[in-house]
């Protein structure tokens, strides 16, 4: 894949970032971006796969299963100090509403990282409302899990009826000996794919809660994040990316048109989410390569920019790995490259978009639905 990476300067003073071939000679008009919460406790269903089960429980009792942690919170603050650093230009030093639109899932840890995210967006100025509270409340929107287009996966009954990609399962083939391995450290058949990366998230989840790895699955760390990678192209195909993703994207394009005609809107658009959102996202925009299994706190936007003499509007797909190391990859978009014609964009994209309403119809919702939201809750 073309990519291309910008590297933080560090200066005594502040950060900034390196001009390049993307965004030089662009002026930012908007982004619309998505992202994973911070670092968590493992969910109940999959604490099991660790290796240390009782320490792994032990340590999730103070926080609860599936909660934000307080490495979780820390990483969200430093998601937020991102997004003002490289989005200043589009927000004022104090919250007001007619700037940024702020969603989460109703879900604790997304709504507390990105709660923990706008503290650092937003952080308290001199003349504060309390001198005894170095904090200010900046309000996001929420809606029940049951009619909230970013959680297909508990409430759209056709996009959970969709197959796994098994094309993607031959890149699998180069990893055989470490999926042994894996096997027969764990227990477990690591070679079915939905047991290693769930091997993977509740590893992940152990090593920051400070819980130590068998040595032997250390060594074999950074192939089992690449396996994870090709897991999540096999449990979420791209053919599924209308039901994930396309009313997301609708969003964009909705607020989008509305900057190109001079329409007063919230230009910084942030939705709390999780890993399958980002991942899915990714897939709907058409990128030419994924990402892999999305880390804690990383994000996916969409920067609509005019390019400044002629005064085209391109869309620039910017991905943040992690903001612990403040490394950015401009993605590729099919056909289109890494600072796409916005109506190019729109043309290639055009078979995922959808509106909420037939979203829903195409999902088969039905008011009286009951949903299972234990891998959110």
């Amino acid at each position: 894949m073309k990519s291309y990476i910008c590297l933080l300067l560090i200066s005594l003073s502040a950060v900034c970032y390196c001009q390049d071939s993307v965004t030089d000679g662009t002026e930012l008009l908007l982004t619309f971006l998505v992202h994973r919460h911070g670092d968590r406790t493992p969910i109940e269903s999959s604490v099991f796969l660790s290796n240390d089960v009782e320490a792994l429980e032990a340590a999730t009792a103070r926080y609860g299963y599936g909660q934000l942690t307080d490495n979780g919170r820390r990483r969200a603050y430093q998601l937020g100090q991102f997004l003002r650093r490289r989005y200043d230009g589009l927000l004022s030093p104090a919250y007001n509403k007619s700037e940024i639109y702020i969603r989460s899932t109703d879900s604790t840890r997304a709504k507390m990282t990105v709660l923990s995210a706008m503290a650092a967006v937003y952080p308290a100025l001199e003349d504060n409302w309390s001198a005894d509270v170095n904090w200010t409340p900046i309000p996001y929107t929420t809606v029940p899990a049951k009619y909230d287009f970013n959680l297909a996966g508990v409430n759209c009954p056709a996009a959970q009826e969709i197959p796994y990609d098994e094309s993607v399962l031959t890149a699998l083939d180069q990893y055989t000996d470490v999926l042994n391995e894996l096997s027969d450290i764990s227990g477990y058949n690591a070679s079915n794919p939905l047991i290693a990366t769930g091997l993977y998230d509740v590893y992940v989840s152990q090593q920051s809660l400070g819980i130590p790895l068998d040595p032997r699955v250390e060594a074999i760390f950074p192939q089992l994040e690449k396996i994870a990678g090709i897991g999540w192209e096999y449990t979420v195909p791209v053919a599924i990316s209308s039901f994930d993703a396309g009313v997301l994207l609708n969003q964009f394009f909705t607020v989008a048109d509305q900057v190109i005609a001079g329409e007063d809107v919230q230009r910084v658009q942030v939705y709390s989410a999780h890993d399958a959102n980002v991942f899915a996202f990714e897939g709907a925009t058409k990128v030419v390569q994924r990402q892999g299994a999305p880390k804690y706190a990383s994000m996916y936007a969409l920067e609509l920019r005019q390019v400044i003499g002629t005064g085209e509007y391109v869309v620039v797909p910017v991905y943040l790995n992690t903001p612990s190391e403040d490394v950015i990859t401009y993605l590729e978009i099919s056909e289109c490259g890494s600072r796409c014609e916005y109506e190019s964009f729109r043309s290639i994209t055009a078979d995922i978009v959808l509106d909420e309403d037939t979203w829903r119809t195409k999902c088969g919702f039905y008011e009286d639905m009951e949903i299972d939201t234990s891998s959110i809750d």
